[in-house]
């Protein structure tokens, strides 16, 4: 997320694999419910599981920490016990806060500004951004708290897929009063990050939705990574300011029987439309990652063609970033340029309408640029300035899936 610009506080600016499998009930748990009764008659009034657990992953041992507190705060504001589950958030705070380590929340409903809801686990102090970590952190909060499905939120810095330490040189969407952005994918503890694989990895299984509480992490390209990990991905392909969700509005959402995605995307997008001046700033989409391969066939395709590909100027395109280290650009806009075959554009634009279930953007960000093109997903373009993107770039599965190399070697960027 970036700075609040009201009140300069820091930014939330961010930066296939494993985790296919449900989220099945824990062994212990389901064998207990098999258990007999002391009289020895097997119990038949055994109490249903709970219809969903949602877990908020807060990495924000950086300078997010003062928004940890704030989020947690309206997450006590918007539970109520009357929704059917349980809400848990992992913190990770930064040095010197109190609790000092990385503890476990169970939320319950406060409107005080303290932190009221209890502390359920303490863990030794790790790296949250550590894929052993993260698997380990969810997999005993699915055994905690079993239910019926899991909905996760991952809050933290973000920049979509791009790798960690590349050197920037700052901007007005990510670097305000002349700090430099980091790009390092998603989460920040320390100097460590994690890749989209890495995240993948991690993740102990499928989960019914993930939320994106972090900047730019609304790329194809990470919705490609992590489409065995999700149903539905919420998040933003531009920046997300300071205030990130208005989860005292949404967590009632969440525990629906089926989840309005579209009515959770579009409270956090009004969150922002309702602003005044530059704060007024905001993009937010659902992706349906069972479209997603659909999607990436017929960019294949388009990609296959090479004879009708022609190189894409970024300045003709929809840019979703400032600064020229994040060149992240509208999916749709791109697929409109970026060759002369009519008819297959046309079929992947189809794709992206099919992908995508809702999509929303403020006309302007941050009075940086305007947005005329949304589509919904940002996607990378290679050029000879972002040379030291390419192999990294190309480690991903969406590269592979997309045919995307057909473009780079036609232009001679690699692959």
């Amino acid at each position: 997320m970036l700075m609040d610009l009201q009140t300069t506080q820091p930014t939330k600016h961010s930066s296939r694999t494993g985790g296919a499998k449900p989220c099945l009930i824990p062994a212990v748990a389901f064998a207990l419910a098999l258990l007999p009764t002391c009289d020895g008659q097997e119990d038949e009034k055994a109490e249903p599981l709970p219809l969903r657990t949602v877990i908020v992953y807060m990495v924000a041992d950086n300078n997010l920490d003062h928004f940890a507190l704030k989020d947690l705060n309206e997450m006590e504001q918007g539970w109520s016990p009357a929704l059917d589950g349980n809400l848990i958030a992992y913190v990770d705070r930064a040095e010197g806060a109190s609790p000092a380590h990385p503890v476990v929340y169970k939320i319950e409903h406060d409107t005080t500004a303290t932190i009221a809801s209890p502390i359920k686990k303490v863990y030794a102090e790790h790296s949250a951004v550590s894929g052993e970590v993260m698997r380990r952190v969810l997999s005993d909060i699915i055994s905690d708290y079993p239910a019926q499905s899991y909905g996760l939120a991952l809050w933290s810095h973000g920049t979509a897929w791009l790798p960690a330490g590349v050197a920037s040189g700052g901007s007005k969407g990510g670097g305000q009063g002349g700090h430099a952005l980091r790009p390092q994918s998603f989460g920040k503890d320390g100097d460590e990050a994690m890749s989209m694989a890495d995240l993948s990895r991690a993740l102990p299984c499928r989960f019914d939705f993930i939320i994106f509480d972090a900047c730019y992490m609304g790329a194809v390209e990470v919705a490609y990574e992590l489409r065995s990990n999700a149903d539905y991905i919420i998040a933003s392909p531009t920046e997300v300011l300071s205030a990130g969700y208005p989860y005292q509005d949404i967590v009632g959402r969440l525990f629906d029987r089926q989840v309005d995605y579209a009515g959770v995307a579009h409270r956090f997008f009004q969150s922002y439309s309702a602003l005044e001046g530059a704060m007024q700033s905001a993009s937010a989409s659902v992706v349906k990652t069972a479209e997603l391969d659909s999607l990436a066939a017929s960019f294949r395709r388009l990609m296959g063609d090479t004879a009708h590909l022609r190189p894409v100027n970024s300045g003709e395109v929809q840019r979703f970033s400032a600064s020229s280290d994040i060149p992240l650009f509208d999916l749709g806009s791109v697929v409109s340029t970026i060759s002369t075959n009519a008819e297959a554009r046309e079929e992947v634009n189809k794709k992206i309408l099919s992908a995508v279930a809702f999509k929303e953007a403020t006309e302007k960000f941050l009075d940086a640029f305007t947005i005329t093109d949304f589509s919904g997903m940002s996607i990378f373009i290679p050029d000879t300035l972002t040379a030291s993107y390419h192999d990294f770039y190309t480690t991903h599965a969406w590269f592979s899936a997309s045919g995307y190399g057909g473009y780079f070697s036609r232009l001679g960027f690699g692959r």
